[in-house]
């Protein structure tokens, strides 16, 4: 009988893992040097924004100047490091369970509680059997190497939604839907027209506790019941 495969871990290049650390102060330094190289110029033109900043700026003289620039750019530039390092997913593919990992925290989902898995545009999705959503993940990790992943352990890899036809469009109280799924409804339309993605997130999360989910195309709305 053979054994079954070893765990396998879908993550980002290494070279992007670990360059980042490097690249983001780099080039947050290079960029505050030359707003410093600029300042003096931009404080003399009566139409700039924040003149009183760049003022500051080129009052400091150098070296001293340069180098608070140049520490200030690799200060910032480590900070967006840590950020791309905190929304940074890694899968880890196993024959009883998927473990799902962005920065600290990290998701653990059995076999036996997953009914599919598939990517919806730049999303990895797991779906339990009965059409809910177990985890809903952005990814710019390789597709190719996600789906031999899955497919390897011998979970049920789609090539796309398997529930796409149940979806329908949403439409200003809808009679299919209660009155507080309309509500959240028409939150969430007011918070796309506003670009306000944190909050969209925040209400489709809510909606889908209320086994309601929700996709966008052409920035409208469709929704189908799970369970």
């Amino acid at each position: 009988m053979a054994a079954e495969p070893a765990a396998t871990t879908v993550a980002e290049h290494r070279f992007i893992r670990h360059g980042s650390w490097l690249i983001c102060p780099v080039l947050g330094a290079l960029l505050i040097w030359l707003l410093r190289m600029a300042a003096g110029w931009v404080a003399g033109l009566s139409w700039a924004p924040f003149q009183g900043v760049f003022e500051l700026a080129a009052s400091v003289p150098d070296p001293w100047g340069t180098v608070g620039a140049v520490v200030i750019g690799l200060i910032i530039g480590l900070g967006f490091a840590g950020l791309m390092a905190q929304e940074r997913l890694t899968v880890t593919v196993e024959p009883e369970r998927v473990t799902l990992a962005v920065g600290s925290s990290a998701q653990h989902i059995a076999r036996d509680e997953i009914g599919s898995v598939f990517l919806d545009r730049k999303h990895l999705v797991v779906l339990d059997g009965s059409g809910a959503e177990q985890a809903r993940q952005p990814s710019d990790l390789d597709w190719t190497k996600l789906r031999r992943a899955f497919v390897e352990h011998g979970y049920p890899w789609r090539e796309k939604d398997p529930f796409a036809g149940h979806y329908a469009l949403w439409v200003e109280d809808a009679p299919e839907l209660p009155l507080r799924i309309n509500a959240l409804m028409a939150a969430r339309e007011r918070a796309l027209r506003k670009r306000d993605g944190k909050e969209a997130a925040v209400l489709r999360t809510e909606l889908a506790q209320h086994g309601i989910l929700v996709r966008d195309e052409k920035k409208r709305q469709f929704w189908r019941a799970t369970g």
